[in-house]
This record gives C-alpha cells, structure tokens and sequence, in this order.
C-alpha cells in the first residue's frame, strides 16, 4: 500500500497553512491554551484535507493479475507451424484464473486474433493477413497497445525471427519504456537446397533496332547446373544452359529493340536442385521510343470507321481491338498514346478495366476520348463510373428545367439467393447499388417508388418525388436478401402504383435471379400496362433466373432484356434503362454548333457543318466546350485530368446523327488536331530511373546527368495491380542522385510515374515499373536464429524457450492507483461544522481542558519518575476533601462557615499556582487545619471568584 500525488506541488500549499495557524494562535491572547489547541488542530487539518485533495491523492496498491499477448508469426515462412498451437496451450493452461491473454496474427500487417480474455481454452486462430511478408514491428506494436499502462503485462513473439520489413527492435525498446517485457520464442523451420532469381535488369529507355543487354541475377546455397528462359511478354526469345556456383551469379542476354512501346521481359530458372520454385522467375521493363499509337475501341463495327481512316491518313499508327482484349494489367496500357471510345457502352467493359483505363490517363499521362452514339455518355450508363470521372461531362442532366418527367418504379428480387453468386459478389448490395444510381440521375420532378419481394411483394420506397434522394437511398439501404421468389404479386404491385404517379413517362425495371410461376396471367397484366404506356424492362441475374419469362415480358412490356451474367454489370444496367426511360438525352435538333472560342483548334475557325443530333450531357466546371449546341449543352469539350487529357464528342462519327461532318472536308485535319491534342505533352525527364527491391521495400532511384541541378520537387506515383497509388517524395541522396521508397508486401506489377513539377505544375516526366516476382518470405533462406537475437538484444528483450516461462517468469511491477479525493472533501466538509462550533459556542474550559489534554497525552507521554504539574481544580479538590474531613470533626459554628466557603468555590476555573503552593494538604492521618489557615484559604477562593467575574464582564 502507497500513496501517490498527482499534482504533488500542490502540497506547498501546506507551507503557509501552517503559518496561517500560526499566526492565528500568536494573535489570540486572551483564549486559554487548550481551547486554541483545539480550534488551531482542527483548522489545520480542515487545510490539510483540503490541500491534499487538490494535489490528488492516490492509494496505491500492487497489481496481482498477469496480461500476456502473444503475437503470432502467420507469415508464409512459418508454413503453419503446428508448434504454435502447443505453446500456446500448454502456456495459456499455467495461468491463474484471474491473469489474461490474447492472440495478435502478423504477416505483413498486425491483426487482433483473440482479444483479451481469461477464460482457460483457446480458441482457433483463424484471422488473416497478408502473408506475403513479416512485419514484426506492427505486431509488438498492437499488442503493446492492447496492455493497460497499470497492468503487469508481457508481449510473447513466436517466429523464426526474420522480419522482411519493420524495425522490431525500435518497437520492443518503446514498448519496455512502457513498462512491457518482451520476449520470444524461436521457431525455426527447416531450410533445404535454395536457387533463387533476384533480379532481371534492363535498360529503362531504348531506341527502335538498338542492341542492349539483359543481365540476370541468380543466387544459390549450393553448385549446381540450371536453365535459363527469357520471355518478352508471352513470347520466348532466348534459353542457356549455365552452370551455378554456390553464392551470386550473373548470367547475360544480348537482345535487340525492334518494336516501339512499353515491353516486360520475364527470365524463369529450373534448377537440377531446388526446393521453392515460387522464387524462380523475375520481371523488368522497357520502353522502346517512336511515334505514339492510337487505341480505337468500338462498341458496334464500324463505329469509329471513318475516324480510324482520318488519323491513319493524317501518318498516326492506329490499332482496333474489342473490348474483350482489353489489357488486363495497368503495363498494357502504356504502349499507347491515346484511347478512343466509340459507341461503347458501359455494360461492355467490367469495372476494372475502367479502373485501369482512368488510372492509366491520370497516372501515366494517357489521353481518352469518347464520342457519342445511341449507346454513349448516359445512353450507355456510364453513370458514376470511372470512366466519368476521368471525362469532361457529367453524363446526367443538371440545370435542365423543362424535361419530360419520369415515373419510375423498381422492382427488385430480395429472395435468399440474392445474397451472393459463385464469385462471393453480393448481388443484394449491387441491386440496391444499382437502385441508388438510377434515383441519383433523375430530376426533382420525376418520381420513384421501390418494391422489393421474394414470395411476397414488400413497397420500400411509396411512390414519391426524388426531392428527398437521401431519405429514399436509406429507406433502400433496409433491404436484406431472404425468403422465396413470386414475380407476379411484385408486378401487379409495381402496375398499381407506377399509373398513379402523375409524370409524363412511367417506366418499371424488374430485376431476378430466380424462377417463378408461368400459370399468372402476365400477357394479360401487360396488355393492361402498355395501354396506359407504361414500358417494363427487365435484369436476369446469372444462369439460373428465368431467361424465357423475363425476355416475353420484355417484349411484351415494350421495354429492353438484359442478361447479367457479371453482377458487377447491375448499377450501369439500371442507369442505362433509368437513361432510355427518360428519353430526355438524345436531342435531335438539326443546328450548327455553337464555336465558344474556349480550347480553339484551328479547323474551327472556319465553316462548319449543321449537326442532327447528339447526346445531352452536362459540361463539368473546369472544362473547356469548343463547340455548344442551342440549349448550352456541350458538342466539343476537353480537359486536363490528372497527367492526362481527355476530349468528348456527344454527336456520333458514322454519319446517322452528323452526316454533313462525315462529308466535311474539315473533319480529318479536325480529328487529327483533336487525338493530337491528347497525346502526352510532358517532356520525357532526361534522368536515369533505376527501380529495385531489398525485402519488403521497394525503391526507386533517379540519377541527373551530369552538371545537371536536382529539381525542386520530384515525385513518383506508385500504382499497384489493385489500382492503389501511393505518392512518395524523392529525396537526395548523394550528389546528383534522388531516392524513394515504397512498400511492396504484395507480389504482382508496380507501376511508376516519375514526375518533376515546379509549383504545381509538371515539368517533365518518366515511366518505369518493378515487378515482385514472389514474396520476399520466399526469398534467399537467412539465419532467423541470429536474426532473432540481434533486435531481441538491441531493443531488451529476452528469449525463451518453455512454457512455463511465460507466466512463471518476471512481470514488471505495476500499481492500480484509486483516488481518494472524493473522501476527503467528503471529511473536509463534515469538519467543517466542528470548527464553526468551536469558535463560536461558549463551552465549559473544563472541556477544553480535557480536549486538549487528549492530545498533549497522545503527542507527549509523560517519562518515568517525572511530577505532573497539578492544576488549580485538582490543588482545589484535595483542599476540599481535607476541609470537610476536618469539619466533621469541628463544632457547628465552625462546620457552617465552612460550608459556605466551599459553595462559593464551586465554578471556579482559573489556574493558581501560588497561593497553594506552601499549603500543606489535608490527607488521612494528619493534623486539621487551625482557624486561621482556615480562613487564609477561605479568603483566596473568594479572591479568585471575584477576578473571574471581573473577567466575564463586557
């Protein structure tokens, strides 16, 4: 038991509380000593409980209870060691009932297992985490973070000790500051016969038909023969047979530039020896100058004819590809200059290749173009797509008062098999995804109304006004996917309540993924609905929905079948159909378009042709419109989007919409000027860009040339497979020379862009990439054992190697601290009146007296041997007992006389030491006072009576 202060300073308020006493007592000259000892002792201590109080007071006591987490190595080096599981058990069973634990799983991130318990079993561990590295520091770190600063708590690692990324021993010391012991326990797993390819370098830039060297880097733990491959993209183009030495080895291919473009080459080993062959293959990349390519994607033949004939005649190299060719890696992209979308709807492209695409014009500097036609811009339910983002338009409607109203109804299968398809895809979120982005794109004066069902009908959303889109999108957020499917009810619902919407188009969009019965009379319903021109449209949603039914009410209904065989194709579905519902985004109107002078292109300034119709958009606020129809919505417009360019045109380029452009003796040089426009504009940085990988870390390093200066900013966008971009800053490193580093845990294409920018703007830029073949737990086999010691040492910890270590071993010393101020404020304020009572009331001194001889008593006791020092009362009381002994024996006159003196003694309270001091006492055995001695005492007492009252007078 302790006592601690929070505010201990606080305590030299003591200092002149006491001389507040002090002075106090040194002004009261009259009070007698014992009441002033009473009234000083109380007021000091009401001071001290006050002050201690405020300095906040803690009892402290030890804590008993033990918290142990153990953080768990689930790296792919540790290869599930089932010796985790045994230490686990077999240390979790030696703790107390009250000591806890818990489980922290690291790879290349930390993740809590198990949170704190007590309870006696341990449960499975079966949290994941990327194990494709070793982040040992992370671990400590979060299970430092789960032990409380007052409890006795201990972090146990079990690994193999090599950490791929991460300073664990920077993150131990830390946590022993804290007052947390680290220790760990060595598991090392078995090493065998190890050939590893480190690395394939390449020259970053080449030049068509230059000869250059690919240089191979191989290290190994033994002697033995191999074969090496060398690939450029899927293609063989090289084999040797080589000898290995035990340690590094470099091996060389000599290879000649004869394709323009961005190229990967891929070497892959096979040893006669070997144990992992994940570590047996490794990338690099080249860029090959020459003059840029045009990408052309059509979404019909012959959408984009008489553009690819323009360009091919202005000298650009054009390649047509479908859709379904798309490069499936962001590196593909880099072989071209520019893309152009004709006609292409949205529902034709998955959402990661639009990923891929935006990613490419905004991070590598690519240009995009998109042009108009009956399946473009919000005609093709682009719709809060990527692709939008990265375009100059807003592919909806905004500003636009005097529309055709829309009366739209959906109606939505929330049956159990709506949860997820084969692929884990959630179709029950993508539908109701799909329901939020088809409300977002109508006007405030169109209406909406949601039904959900499975074997029966449930209205989610009443058939309202989109005023409030929030409150619909919550109210469609409620769906959960359970029970059957009976599309009939739901279909009957819809009908009723879309007639009563009071708008000029009434629309309903059904969407399913399962079957229901044909016996209902859907040609009947219909009819019903095509008479009051309401159009049905429907979604089938994988192979096991209805496709016969849904396609003849389809049909029936006058409206468009869809087959979703991708789930992730909803939300464009439905703003495709919310698009053509509304029929508000086509605009035939023959005119000529408008020139704004904004981004002028010299074949503007000329004549130009009447326009007969074009899709409606709506010009994002940066844009620039060259060309502006009658009612203000953009033709021609472009922007800047990230590195990249991208340009739209909302007329068509076969000629149905914009026949007089087609025959235009403009439109090639337009077009030109146009694609032109879009290829990158930055200046290639003159620089060496060199990229390489130490672990878990990559780097990239830019030489300057030599006499150059460094720039003043230089950034690199790292862009992952996953589409994720991390910007780091290049910093120097030796003279002429910029480093930065990167985080690679996950194996796959890391796509760089070098960018040098002069306040905001970029100056010049460069592209390079680094692939991570396998992961760097697979990389070249380490000493895990000598590893481990090395950070355990540097950062104090301990290694252990039993069980019983983990709870029988040392624990920091750790107080639980409770604050007892609230008690003493509490005492404080019940002294408070006591006080008030001893200053104020009139008591007996007697008490007084007494009072303050309690406490002289227990402050000084009195030594052996030593006279106490006897008041007036007690002198007074054996004069007393002495004078009625001798007046027992006296004759009556003398007896009265005596008593009266005795009655007038009665009260007296002043301390005499005096007058008494020679009177001899009457006790047992002696003489009785004579007369005169009688009267001498007599005398005194009335004497002393008559000084008091003098006293008591005001």
């Amino acid at each position: 038991m302790g006592i601690n202060f929070t505010q201990p300073w606080l305590l030299l308020l003591l200092l002149p509380a006491a001389y507040l006493v002090i002075q106090w007592w040194q002004k009261q000259k009259q009070m007698p000593a014992s009441r002033k000892t009473v009234i000083a002792t109380l007021r000091f201590v009401l001071f001290a409980l006050l002050i201690f109080a405020l300095a906040g007071t803690q009892l402290l006591t030890p804590v008993q209870a033990k918290t142990v987490v153990f953080v768990v190595d689930r790296s792919a080096s540790m290869k599930d060691d089932q010796r985790v599981l045994s230490f686990l058990r077999d240390a979790i069973g030696q703790k107390r009932a009250e000591d806890k634990y818990a489980v922290v799983a690291v790879g290349a991130d930390a993740a809590v297992d198990q949170p704190l318990t007590s309870r006696e079993e341990l449960a499975p561990l079966g949290v994941e985490v990327n194990r494709n590295a070793t982040n040992l520091e992370e671990g400590i770190r979060l299970a430092a973070a789960m032990i409380g600063s007052n409890t006795r708590g201990k972090v146990v690692l079990l690994t193999d000790g090599i950490a791929t990324n991460g300073d664990a021993s920077r993150q131990t010391k830390l946590a022993q500051e804290r007052g947390i012991s680290v220790e760990a326990v060595s598991l090392q797993q078995p090493q065998g016969d190890e050939v590893v390819l480190s690395s394939v370098q390449v020259p970053q830039r080449l030049y068509a038909g230059e000869e250059y060297a690919i240089t191979v880097d191989v290290e190994s733990s033994l002697a033995t023969e191999a074969t090496l491959r060398l690939y450029e993209g899927n293609r063989a183009v090289g084999q040797q047979t080589v000898q290995i030495d035990k340690g590094k080895n470099r091996f060389v291919f000599s290879q000649k530039a004869m394709e323009q473009g961005f190229h990967r080459y891929r070497v892959e080993i096979e040893p006669r020896q070997d144990t992992v062959q994940a570590n047996n293959q490794a990338t690099a990349y080249t860029q090959v100058a020459g003059a840029p390519v045009v990408l052309v994607l059509e979404g019909h033949p012959g959408a984009a004819k008489n553009l690819v004939q323009a360009l091919r005649a202005g000298g650009m190299q054009v390649e047509q590809r479908e859709l379904a060719l798309l490069p499936k890696e962001l590196a593909g992209y880099k072989q071209y200059a520019t893309i152009v979308l004709s006609d292409v709807s949205a529902t034709q492209m998955s959402d990661a290749d639009m990923e891929r695409m935006r990613t490419a014009v905004r991070d590598l500097g690519l240009g995009l173009i998109m042009t108009g036609g009956s399946e473009s811009f919000g005609m093709g339910g682009w719709f809060q797509t990527p692709i939008e983002e990265a375009l100059p338009v807003h592919m909806d409607l905004r500003g636009k008062q005097q529309l055709p109203s829309l009366g739209l109804e959906l109606v939505i299968d929330k049956s159990g098999s709506m949860s997820s398809d084969a692929r884990g895809v959630d179709k029950m979120e993508l539908a109701k995804e799909a329901a939020i982005r088809a409300t977002t794109m109508m006007n405030q004066q169109d209406s909406i109304g949601v039904i959900a069902f499975d074997g029966d009908p449930w209205e989610v959303v009443a058939p309202q006004t989109v005023a409030n889109k929030e409150e619909i999108h919550q109210q469609i957020g409620r769906i959960r996917a359970d029970g059957g499917t009976d599309i009939y009810p739901a279909l009957q619902l819809a009908y009723d309540r879309v007639k009563q919407m009071n708008t000029q188009r009434k629309h309903v969009i059904l969407l399913t993924d399962g079957q229901s019965g044909m016996q209902d009379d859907y040609q009947g319903l219909l009819q019903q609905m095509t008479s009051e021109n309401i159009t049905v449209s429907t979604v089938a949603v994988g192979d096991d929905a209805d496709h016969t039914l849904l396609e003849m009410i389809a049909k029936t209904g006058n409206g468009r079948y869809y087959f979703a065989n991708d789930a992730e194709s909803i939300p464009k579905i439905f703003s495709k159909e919310t698009a053509l519902a509304s029929r508000t985004f086509i605009v035939e109107k023959p005119q000529i378009p408008e020139v704004t002078g904004a981004g002028m292109w010299p074949s503007l300034q000329q004549a130009l042709p009447p326009l007969r119709a074009y899709v409606a958009t709506t010009a994002k606020q940066t844009a620039e419109t060259s060309l502006m129809s009658m009612d203000d919505d953009p033709i021609l417009t472009r922007w800047q989007y990230g590195l990249g360019r991208a340009v739209v045109w909302t007329s068509d380029l076969e000629g149905k919409w914009a026949p007089d452009w087609v025959s235009w003796g403009g439109t090639g040089r337009l077009w030109n000027e146009v694609v032109a426009w879009t290829f990158p504009q930055i200046a290639e940085g003159k620089w060496k860009a060199r990229t390489s990988l130490d672990g878990a870390a990559g780097s990239v390093k830019v030489t300057m040339p030599a006499g150059a200066s460094l720039p003043q900013e230089l950034e690199a966008v790292v862009l992952n497979e996953k589409m994720q971009r991390e910007i780091i800053k290049l910093k120097p490193i030796a003279p002429g020379v910029m480093e930065g580093k990167f985080e690679t845990a996950d194996p796959g294409t890391y796509m760089i862009q070098i960018s040098e920018k002069s306040q905001g703007r970029v100056l010049a830029s460069q592209t390079t990439g680094l692939t991570v073949s396998y992961s760097p737990e697979y990389g070249m086999s380490r000493d895990g054992e000598t590893e481990l010691r090395t950070w355990l040492l540097a950062g104090g910890g301990k290694q252990i190697s039993e069980p019983q270590e983990v709870y029988g071993g040392p624990f920091p010393a750790k107080w639980d601290t409770q604050s007892i101020g609230e008690w003493l404020l509490m005492l404080a304020a019940l002294l408070l009146p006591v006080d008030i009572a001893a200053r104020r009331l009139q008591l007996p001194d007697q008490w007084w007296t007494r009072l303050a001889g309690l406490w002289r008593r227990s402050a000084s006791p009195a030594t052996a041997g030593s006279q106490p020092q006897q008041t007036v009362w007690t002198q007074l009381s054996d004069r007393r007992s002495a004078t009625q002994r001798s007046r027992s024996d006296a004759p009556a006159h003398i007896r009265k006389d005596s008593d009266l003196t005795a009655f007038q003694a009665k009260g007296t309270a002043k301390t005499v030491q005096e007058p008494l001091k020679n009177r001899p006492a009457a006790v047992s055995g002696q003489q009785p006072p004579s007369r005169e001695e009688q009267q001498d005492s007599d005398d005194t007492l009335n004497r002393l009576l008559a000084a008091k009252k003098r006293r008591s007078k005001p």
